[in-house]
């Protein structure tokens, strides 16, 4: 007897269906997705923008710092701090006849003083002094750990509390520039010692 073989039938209760798209919830779900890689990748170069101009910003006060200390150069060694301190009264005769008398401060092109700032200048320039009477002292004894403070000035071999406005042989300087930048209130500090050559 030969049996035949039957091949099995699909039942009525599971059709096979093809589907042809997406639902809402699939478009929704990958519509979501991509709107939060968006946002991510524009606040990333936003991020960066940012980031850019604050780096350029502080690029720009160093670079502002560095030419302060180099045109303080073309003063006489003996005259630097007169030139560059916070009074006027004891300023160099030869720079005041001149007119070129440089002070304590300075702009910086391309940066904007900060809003408290007094003077509305960028840059400052700073000692180791102490006010004493109207007089700006240049002094040892000052406690500045920056400037590598206190520090024996006019290299006598001793620390003192005596005024050394006229027998430095080092001069520690401070050049600070404070601006109103992209980020909020930001400073920059250059620190050196000048000496003799």
């Amino acid at each position: 007897m030969l049996l035949a073989r039957i091949p099995p039938t699909r039942s009525r209760a599971t059709p096979s269906r093809s589907r042809g798209g997406f639902t809402l919830l699939e478009v929704m779900f990958a519509s979501a997705v991509l709107a939060i890689a968006i946002s991510g990748a524009a606040g990333a170069m936003l991020s960066a923008t940012q980031l850019d101009r604050v780096n350029r910003e502080r690029a720009l006060a160093l670079q502002s710092a560095r030419r302060m200390v180099e045109r303080s150069q073309d003063v006489e060694f003996e005259d630097l701090f007169a030139a560059y301190n916070s009074v006027a009264n004891d300023d160099p005769p030869d720079l005041v006849a001149a007119g070129t008398v440089p002070g304590a401060s300075f702009a910086c092109e391309g940066l904007t003083a900060q809003s408290a700032d007094p003077d509305g200048v960028t840059g400052q320039v700073f000692f180791p002094t102490v006010m004493n009477g109207g007089v700006e002292e240049l002094r040892e004894d000052v406690v500045d750990p920056q400037l590598g403070m206190p520090m024996d000035l006019n290299m006598d071999g001793v620390i003192d509390g005596l005024n050394h406005a006229g027998d430095y042989r080092l001069l520690p300087v401070r050049v600070r520039l404070s601006w109103r930048g992209v980020s909020g209130d930001r400073s920059a500090d250059l620190v050196t010692i000048i000496s003799r050559r």
